[in-house]
């Protein structure tokens, strides 16, 4: 077991990183590019092979684990990414069905997430979505939302579209165990440490030329004193992320509880560092036209999805570890 990537999985965060940068920059969201995964973009992360990272090569996918998984949706968090590229790589692992997995592989379908809400769901994702995927602790199941009646609701998060779905439709591929929650879990907590990152990434740069009684604000110990607990909580994040998804990837008993404390630490980690971020930025940190509000409603949805605070301290209370 190790706490960090290596090799050839740092290549693969790299190329992540400039592609995700040069095809999905945060900028977007201030350009009126609207929220979700268009068509043109599903297609070129098809092509690229983004979304089937963890799918068996006998699949038609690369064949690589939860950790390039976590290496890769932790880039897409950076630039706040929406939800349903990782939604579409879970829709990819959830059929038996050859042409329907290729097609979802190529971004030819889109998919979406659909989470339980009183009697029916809320859809997390792109409007154009053919298929909707509710994914359960033990299992997943794909609904096929054409005869969907689908009401567009308003969204907190600008990244995401947001609807009700009173019937999601039939269910036309499902699968059972654990392991799709498990990479959505991967997924979702890479994508908040990434959302961390860019927030003390964002404030620890500002600090450096905003000035106030003659100096750099990074020079006053309100400043730095919550860089340094941010920076802190972010290391402390990453490090149980890595140590989960290499968990997974080896099959280890105590998988489950690895990932339930790497995704209530990238939980606490994301949801304090975009709020601190906006308080040491002042008042441009309030703006529309800034990016850290971005970064706090994004992680505001994300730290409810694939386990919110309480359900991941009532696993973990009981939780065992192997030696």
């Amino acid at each position: 077991m190790y706490l960090a990537p290596e090799g050839e999985e740092l290549e693969i965060a790299a190329a992540a990183a400039d592609f995700i940068a040069d095809a999905l920059p945060i900028e977007r969201l201030h350009q009126g590019a609207g929220p979700d995964m268009g068509a043109e973009l599903r297609a070129s992360l098809g092509e690229m092979g983004w979304f089937a990272l963890a799918l068996p090569e006998g699949d038609g996918g690369s064949g690589l684990s939860a950790v390039e998984h976590a290496l890769f949706f932790r880039e897409v968090g950076r630039q706040c990414g929406p939800l349903d590229i990782l939604v579409q790589a879970l829709a990819c692992l959830s059929t038996y069905d050859g042409g329907l997995r290729a097609a979802l592989i190529a971004g030819e379908q889109g998919a979406a997430l659909l989470v339980p809400d009183g009697m029916g769901h809320r859809l997390i994702g792109a409007a154009d979505a053919r298929y909707g995927l509710a994914v359960m602790h033990q299992g997943a199941a794909l609904h096929d939302l054409a005869v969907a009646k689908i009401e567009p609701r308003p969204a907190l998060d600008p990244a995401n579209s947001l609807a009700i779905v009173n019937d999601p439709g039939p269910v036309i591929d499902s699968i059972e165990g654990a392991y799709i929650w498990q990479l959505g879990q991967v997924g979702v907590a890479a994508m908040l440490l990434g959302l961390a990152e860019a927030a003390l990434d964002a404030i620890v740069e500002y600090a450096k030329v905003r000035e106030t009684f003659g100096k750099p604000i990074g020079a006053w110990q309100a400043v730095r004193h919550a860089c340094a607990d941010m920076a802190v909580s972010n290391e402390g994040a990453r490090a149980q992320l890595w140590y989960a998804a290499t968990a997974l990837k080896e099959g280890r008993g105590d998988a489950q509880a690895h990932l339930d404390a790497a995704k209530h630490l990238a939980n606490e980690a994301a949801l304090f560092a975009t709020d601190a971020t906006i308080q040491l930025h002042g008042g441009i940190g309030v703006t529309d036209e800034h990016n850290a509000h971005l970064l706090m409603k994004h992680a505001a949805l994300l730290a409810r999805l694939f386990g919110g605070r309480n359900e991941l301290l009532a696993s973990l209370l009981h939780a065992e570890l192997e030696d």
